[in-house]
């Protein structure tokens, strides 16, 4: 089987298609042989408005291609409507085999700033959505019976990975979609469904919005580009394909560099000999432990431009503990 047979004959859903990563991944499924259902709904990066252009030029393009593709405009944030998502792959096409779960948004507020309206919208897109599309598409392969290489790829992100300060809503729902990814594997791998998660650095409209990643996101005038799309598009092609051998894993993607997450692993383990903790043998046991452990970050110049914020609260707290007035330990993002 050559490389642009790699899915002939497979079905893939891809929300969030209608341009950026999410556009890429449609392409190059298309490019390899799937029938694409391309899924987006028009909207901004905090979920405002709606527009059917954004999925129909990708259809446009994969048509122009010589690939399958169909426009939709579901929004995954309704749990029962994402259905329709899946009953549309196999009203067009009789199966299903792909799903990647792209859509996402945010909003750039800190926990005392955050709304109520914001912090739902970014939840019910990002997590809810996420998890909305698995269950239909897990209940329809479980009606069916097991099948080899079915697949399911998430997106969380750095900022789900290493959360920085300043877009706490879109932290949250990148954390969960890490650990959904993680619960989940070994509920459905009995249906021959391969789940994993990527936690991608690359342009995107979201990295357009935060000047502060100018720089790093800017297109290099020559040679390979870090920050292209298609770099997670690669890995994604790699995830869906049957030579993956992998479930429940997270996998950061920077540029070239590919980094495999240990889940929520601990550094440290104290044992108090199989007797009752008390205060003073707490305080004595943690006195030697560093305040913040520094766990390894990807994309590390995004996290040291941020102002290293878990040393900054540190500070602040210390400021204030002497009486003192600190300043406000983060910077806005979008400053």
């Amino acid at each position: 089987m050559t490389d642009a047979q790699l899915f002939a004959g497979k079905v893939a859903i891809v929300t969030g298609a209608g341009r950026g990563i999410g556009r890429s991944h449609a392409l190059l499924l298309a490019r390899h042989g799937a029938s694409v259902i391309v899924n987006d709904l028009g909207s901004g990066i905090t979920g405002s408005g709606s527009t059917s252009a954004p999925a129909d030029t990708v259809v446009e393009e994969i048509r122009d291609a010589g690939g399958i593709a169909i426009a939709d405009v579901t929004d995954i944030a309704d749990w029962d409507g994402t259905k329709a998502l899946v009953d549309l792959a196999i009203a067009q096409f009789g199966r299903l085999d792909i799903v990647v779960n792209n859509a996402g948004i945010t909003q750039y507020e800190s926990i005392e700033t955050e709304t109520a309206a914001s912090w739902n919208r970014v939840l019910a897109v990002n997590l809810t959505g996420t998890a909305a599309l698995m269950h239909w598409a897990v209940s329809h392969w479980a009606a069916e019976g097991p099948a080899p290489h079915r697949a399911i790829i998430n997106t969380s992100s750095p900022a789900g990975t290493n959360p920085p300060p300043g877009a706490t809503s879109y932290c949250v729902s990148k954390a969960g979609v890490a650990a959904l990814t993680i619960a989940t594997a070994a509920e459905i791998a009995h249906l021959g469904v391969r789940v994993n998660a990527m936690a991608p650095m690359a342009r995107s409209r979201m990295t357009d919005a935060v000047p502060m990643l100018d720089d790093i996101m800017k297109r290099p005038a020559s040679g390979f580009d870090r920050m292209s799309p298609d770099n997670v598009t690669r890995l994604m092609l790699y995830l869906a394909s049957p030579s993956c051998r992998f479930t429940g894993r997270v996998f950061g993607i920077d540029g070239d560099d590919i980094y495999l997450f240990e889940g929520m692993s601990a550094e440290t383990h104290l044992s108090n000999g199989g007797k009752e903790w008390d205060h003073q043998a707490l305080k004595q046991a943690l006195e030697e432990i560093d305040q913040q452990d520094q766990a390894f970050m990807i994309a590390p110049n995004l996290h040291a431009r941020m102002g290293a914020p878990r040393r900054e609260a540190l500070d602040a707290l210390d400021v204030v503990n002497r009486g003192g007035v600190a300043p406000k330990s983060w910077k806005a993002i979008t400053s």
